[in-house]
């Protein structure tokens, strides 16, 4: 039996990043008809990142300024990627954002130039509960997916198959369905001429472009991007390919056919509404029913922005939390391939489960921790570099709300408490006398912080 506080708690970690113990209190008085309400109205809000100024303005760039905007980008993709995070840590608009996350793994993008990825980050923003169509169609004319796959180099008298390809694979219709090699030949000559200008926008040229009939998915005509794109967006498969893995990523893994097959004749005739999508979801039984709760592996960015809601953590150093996500496997910005992160069981291994364990120790004590990215030589003596590696990681945390959480809770029942507020995943195999054996019992704040900190550091703190 799932409780009123655990629904309220699953709603926060799927919609968003979860909220603290004492919001949790105050909203698991209201109906989760309400509380879907308030995150759609939330939602609205639309705050796109604005860090990074456009370096071209309205001139045109020349190969010698673009070499130098790529060897400076790397510190600014560095400090984009800060940005989003705190962004994802302070915003109202969770939802939005949780969102925006999705589809940076579903459109999954890098390039060399900061300043594209922050504006294609704004365009999944923007679009991120509205129209699907709408959203494929400006992220396929979006500078960074273009130069990314390589479309630029699509000219009518060689055509590159990138863009082409993975439309169809990774975005519409998922790998092998529907589609021939054929069509993506022809669909590749649809998006000849799409490139970016010096100015760094989306421009077509039409001299590029080949005009000639193309043949695609059974379909003749004069075809342009625009249509191939549209062409896409009729077949059902890509309603039921996108509806396919948001119920991975909100629902679970295990994926109920019956209820994808139910969504996907939704979204299908919505004209791909996803807000509309979203609060089905967020307001069916069944997404409350125990064999969906706390099944989801947190990513390393839901993890980290976790922490940073519930505790306000923060690094000495900022850019020590890009190495904490590059060992966790997952960097913003820096998708490991055009197919994204692939989630689920691959966030784990031994040494990544140890490190995410390792981590509330290391809020409680406030000290640092070797977090750089594994040695050529795993048995090199720990150095100098090293030692300011722990130093730069020194984590600062901020535990008012927890313990104001807690602190009338009477002591004999705080451990109960504390996993009630913190694991959504069953819990008959947590062994509660041996976290008690444990406790800091000094004060009354350090009981409270310990016991949290040690229930952090269970596996099943992992699962959302």
């Amino acid at each position: 039996m799932v409780s009123k506080q655990q629904q309220v708690q699953h709603l926060y970690l799927r919609s968003g990043f979860g909220e603290t113990p004492v919001v949790i209190k105050k909203k698991k008085q209201q109906s989760i008809q309400k509380l879907v309400d308030e995150l759609f109205n939330d939602a609205k809000q639309n705050n796109p990142i604005t860090y990074l100024e456009n370096p071209a303005g309205s001139k045109e760039v020349g190969n010698f300024k673009v070499l130098l905007l790529i060897l400076k980008s790397r510190d600014q993709m560095q400090e984009l990627n800060i940005e989003w995070l705190k962004t994802l840590h302070t915003t109202k608009s969770v939802l939005r954002e949780k969102m925006t996350l999705f589809w940076h793994n579903h459109f999954a993008t890098s390039t060399q130039l900061a300043y594209l990825m922050q504006v294609q980050n704004n365009t999944l923003r923007k679009n991120a509960l509205g129209k699907f169509d709408k959203l494929l169609h400006a992220i396929s004319t979006d500078p960074a997916m273009i130069i990314y796959l390589n479309n630029q180099q699509n000219k009518k008298d060689a055509p590159n198959e990138n863009f082409a390809r993975e439309v169809m694979e990774l975005f519409t219709l998922g790998e092998g369905n529907l589609y021939t090699e054929k069509d993506i030949k022809e669909a590749a000559r649809a998006f000849t001429g799409w490139t970016v200008n010096k100015r760094g926008k989306f421009e077509f040229v039409e001299e590029e472009h080949d005009d000639g009939e193309k043949e695609f998915m059974g379909m003749k005509g004069n075809f342009n991007g625009q249509d191939i794109i549209n062409i896409l967006l009729s077949k059902k498969q890509t309603a039921r390919y996108v509806t396919y893995k948001i119920y991975k990523e909100f629902v679970n893994d295990d994926v109920d056919e019956t209820i994808v097959a139910q969504l996907t004749d939704q979204f299908f005739e919505s004209g791909y509404d996803i807000g509309k999508l979203m609060k089905t979801i967020f307001t069916a039984d069944w997404f409350y029913e125990e064999k969906n709760v706390g099944t989801h592996i947190a990513s390393p960015v839901e993890l980290l922005t976790r922490y940073k809601r519930l505790l306000n953590i923060g690094f000495k150093d900022d850019k020590a939390q890009l190495v904490v996500q590059k060992v966790l496997g997952q960097v913003l910005f820096f998708p490991p391939n055009v197919a994204g992160w692939p989630g689920g069981k691959n966030w784990v291994d031994s040494s990544t489960l140890t490190l995410r364990m390792n981590i509330p120790t290391r809020i409680v004590q406030g000290g640092g921790f070797d977090i750089r990215p594994k040695p050529e030589f795993e048995d090199a003596p720990e150095d100098e570099t090293a030692l300011k590696a722990r130093k730069r990681s020194e984590i600062f945390s901020d535990w008012a709300s927890i313990v104001t959480a807690f602190k009338m809770v009477p002591k004999e029942a705080l451990t109960d408490v504390v996993i009630e507020a913190f694991i959504q995943s069953p819990k008959q195999g947590i062994d509660k006398a041996l976290i008690e054996k444990y406790v800091d019992h000094s004060t009354d704040d350090k009981r409270i912080i310990s016991t949290v900190g040690i229930v952090m550091s269970l596996p099943e703190f992992q699962l959302i």
